[in-house]
């Protein structure tokens, strides 16, 4: 067994992008897009399991009203049970193959990602701040900071690598690893891409710019994984980048407001929505276009490099 760093950066990339190979029972590209599918109507069907609960049992719906990061956190572990269920009894390969091995390597990746999103999300909040589109509102008594709401925010974080990791494990995860064997590098790429777009597609205040924002993002973040071989750094960025938005800054997360947040940053009287992003908030700024757009260039372009040296990203 090599112990050769290089070759097991080599054979952690390959081992993600194909890993369905080790199932015993593979799924196809198809049947992967309709387990996507299933997955994501999981989702629905829990938030309408929680309405109808609430509307049953006061205390349930005193809860949700009260604590709606939780169920949100409980609604989407759904997903993490359900995929891991399918990979398990049906394709018969090990849950930690659809992106989680090497978890020493794992953290170094994770906590990085995290600082990327955090520091690219403040980046674009600076700017439309900075050019007079938006501000930060401040408390009675001048304060800009909700230190009352500071427990929120933490309990924040880890609600938003369930949710942040639900959708990655679903887009950058299984529906890569379904179809970039049969299909190659650029249906794969397509497929998440379209398929996480139309996943947001009933969000609040969406537009073509907030589309052109979801694309560019998967993008940006189905090269990462196949970079990194894993799904730890971006499941990482995308929870900071959701974080930064509600818990931090406390603007929308892709068209959904967030009550509780460190922060509070909104549009100033006669904000240009080309700066602001409009009903959709941040994500669907141009700023944010022109700096996912980056981003993903330097994707496209570590992963080519890693392809010709034949080596991933440590």
């Amino acid at each position: 067994m090599t112990t050769d760093p290089q070759t097991l950066l080599i054979e952690q990339r390959e081992r993600f992008a194909f890993a369905m190979r080790e199932a015993k029972r593979p799924t196809g590209p198809w049947i992967g897009l309709l387990v996507a599918i299933g997955l994501f109507a999981s989702l629905s069907a829990v938030s309408i399991l929680v309405v109808l609960l609430a509307q049953a049992v006061p205390a349930i719906a005193a809860f949700a009203v009260s604590a709606d990061l939780v169920v949100q956190g409980v609604t989407f572990i759904v997903v993490w049970i359900l995929l891991w269920v399918w990979m398990r009894f049906k394709e018969r390969r090990a849950f930690a193959s659809i992106g989680f091995r090497e978890p020493r390597r794992g953290w170094v990746q994770a906590v990085r990602g995290f600082a990327i999103g955090v520091l690219a999300m403040a980046l674009i909040v600076a700017i439309a701040v900075g050019t007079g589109n938006m501000r930060f509102l401040t408390l009675p008594d001048g304060n800009p900071f909700a230190w009352a709401a500071l427990g929120w925010v933490l309990v924040a974080i880890p609600v938003f690598v369930i949710q942040g990791g639900a959708e990655e494990l679903i887009n950058r995860g299984y529906l890569v690893q379904t179809w970039m064997p049969r299909y190659g590098l650029v249906s794969a790429v397509i497929v998440q891409a379209v398929f996480f777009t139309l996943a947001h597609s009933l969000n609040p205040g969406m537009s073509v710019f907030s589309v052109a924002a979801l694309l560019l993002v998967s993008v940006l973040l189905v090269f990462w994984a196949l970079s990194e071989g894993s799904l730890w750094g971006v499941v990482a960025f995308h929870a900071a980048w959701n974080w930064a938005q509600g818990g931090l800054f406390g603007v929308k997360v892709s068209g959904n407001p967030v009550e509780n947040s460190l922060l509070a940053v909104a549009e100033t009287d006669g904000a240009n929505s080309l700066i602001s992003g409009g009903e959709f908030g941040l994500e669907a700024s141009v700023v944010t276009l022109v700096v996912l757009a980056g981003m993903s260039a330097v994707a496209i372009v570590v992963y080519v490099r890693g392809q010709r040296r034949g080596v991933a990203v440590e």
